[in-house]
């Protein structure tokens, strides 16, 4: 999401459709949950959702949460209004917004519930400790933070054969040129857990407010090999294998623009070539359904779940686990 150099997938009608499949697999993989059911939804009353996307997710939650009593805000954000919905939805609003940059004030400690899924090929490496702070910035104190993410690297075929190794070997180290990480989760949690530390002040009561404090309250990596649901089954076929095509296809468009404008030498343009018939002979393997591969691939997601500290006469009390 940092630049569109970063963004490695299409945004366009065939891609959407891509992501509303991906979404109900998702979904189906959280056990059908949109929000994670640590997260009492009685008390949420704004809700923003990062890299919205299509807004699918935001719209199933305002379905889901609507009473007739409650108004409860709805508002999802991302750096492009391409996939936005053409047609308006009553309490549910779309911003263009990178989340690289800082949200403006009016959002500052202003959700109940932030929710946040695959940024992983949106979001450069450099840019994670900053976002993870602006999202941060925008939940209200006690507010929930609900972050879902698969790692490339997790994600094998079943068999795993030549054609899926190559397609994985290829997609991390697209994801390495391009500034992403190969494996977000690890590197995820760590710059959550820079903001759960309290910072000693030297007061009477040694931990005093100096910020955004955050707690990992739900940590949970679902793997896909063996799921029992169709959905899952269905969802890597078109949500996993439409992916990996896009990102080969992202990785071929860079090679031959690297050749184009000569900014290889000629062994390395040599190479480069190669590298991009072999990738064209991948991605027909995977549409022509040629390859025992194109059946399963394994993958893990991994759900984190956090809520932001609350201020008590200025002094922190530390979440426990009645909260």
């Amino acid at each position: 999401m940092a630049t569109e150099e970063a963004y490695m997938l299409n945004r366009n009608h065939e891609e959407s459709r891509r992501l509303d499949a991906q979404h109900h697999f998702s979904r189906e993989l959280a056990h059908g949950h949109l929000i994670q059911p640590s997260i009492p939804q009685s008390g949420l009353r704004s809700i923003a959702d990062i890299g919205t996307g299509t807004g699918i997710w935001l719209r199933e939650a305002a379905q889901e949460l609507a009473t007739p009593n409650e108004q409860i805000e709805f508002i999802g954000f991302d750096i492009s209004v391409q996939q936005f919905p053409k047609d308006s939805i009553p309490g549910v609003d779309f911003v263009m917004h990178d989340v690289v940059e800082p949200f403006p004030q009016e959002y500052h400690e202003k959700f109940d519930l932030v929710h946040v899924r695959l940024l992983s090929y949106a979001l450069k490496e450099k840019d994670l400790d900053k976002a993870v702070e602006n999202i941060i910035q925008i939940l209200r104190p006690g507010g929930y933070l609900q972050w879902q993410e698969f790692d490339a690297i997790d994600s094998w075929a079943v068999p795993d054969t030549p054609n899926a190794r190559s397609t994985v070997t290829y997609i991390v180290c697209e994801r390495v040129t391009r500034g992403l990480t190969p494996a977000i989760a690890t590197p995820l949690i760590r710059a959550i857990q820079l903001f759960q530390t309290p910072v000693s002040t030297g007061d009477v009561n040694p931990i005093s407010w100096t910020g955004d404090l955050i707690r990992i309250m739900h940590l949970e990596t679902i793997p896909t090999l063996n799921h029992p649901s169709r959905a899952v089954e269905a969802g890597k076929k078109q949500g996993i294998m439409g992916a990996a095509v896009q990102l080969l296809q992202a990785g071929i468009s860079r090679r031959q623009s690297l050749v184009a404008q000569a900014q290889v030498s000629g062994l390395e343009a040599q190479k480069l070539g190669e590298e991009v018939e072999e990738m064209i002979g991948l991605i027909e393997a995977w549409t022509q359904g040629g390859d025992p591969a194109c059946n399963d691939w394994d993958c893990a997601m991994t759900s984190i779940t956090a809520r932001k500290a609350l201020m008590i006469n200025q002094h922190e009390t530390w979440m426990t686990a009645k909260y």
